[in-house]
């Protein structure tokens, strides 16, 4: 199988191991997804693009917003794959934060989406990870990878969802400060940690 598109890295991302050893380490929330995507693409893509038809033009496209790094590309995506059963969302644990929720907003609205007063479109923080139609697509996807690609994933999937959530947007808004330029909570983003 050859990479071909966003999508697949998308997949390959929720099935990479991250901290442990395992695949399908899930990934907790859309904001941390978005931006995990968004340094994928400015930090690993350059040396993990190689024998792939996955480049900067074709990947996703982000934009500075209120939070951040944004794409709703991603939104879109991540709702195409649960709606198809390839990835699963569960409730998390852990308490949204305003910008996860603002986020989730911004695509709603960008999406076309309206709430109807019976049945609001509320935010939950969600866990996602790939069901089971989805880890037998993925596990191709990661056997048509080189060894030095899985390395870079593995890496870069420790490396972004590791962190606390604030501790990552510190990292995203000091590093591409580009894509903090509209931020509300750059400030408050900068005096964390």
């Amino acid at each position: 199988m050859r990479l071909d598109n966003r999508k697949d890295l998308l997949l390959l991302l929720l099935y990479s191991p991250g901290k442990g050893e395992a695949p399908n380490e899930p990934v907790v929330g859309r904001t941390r997804l978005v931006k995990m995507l968004f340094l994928f693409k400015e930090e690993a893509l350059p040396h993990f693009q190689q024998g792939t038809r996955i480049t900067s033009e074709n990947f996703y496209q982000f934009f500075p917003w209120d939070f951040g790094p944004f794409s709703t590309g991603v939104y879109d995506d991540l709702t195409f794959f649960i709606l198809h059963g390839f990835i699963e969302a569960s409730e998390s644990n852990e308490a949204a934060l305003p910008e996860s929720a603002e986020e989730w907003q911004e695509w709603v609205s960008s999406a076309g989406l309206q709430e109807e007063e019976d049945t609001p479109l509320e935010y939950r923080e969600e866990v996602f990870r790939l069901t089971d139609r989805g880890m037998s697509f993925a596990v191709k996807l990661y056997g048509s990878l080189s060894s030095s690609q899985k390395k870079t994933l593995k890496e870069f999937k420790k490396r972004s969802s590791s962190p606390p959530l604030r501790a990552l947007l510190r990292y995203v808004y000091r590093t591409y400060p580009d894509m903090a330029s509209r931020s509300t909570i750059a400030e408050e983003i900068s005096e964390f940690g």
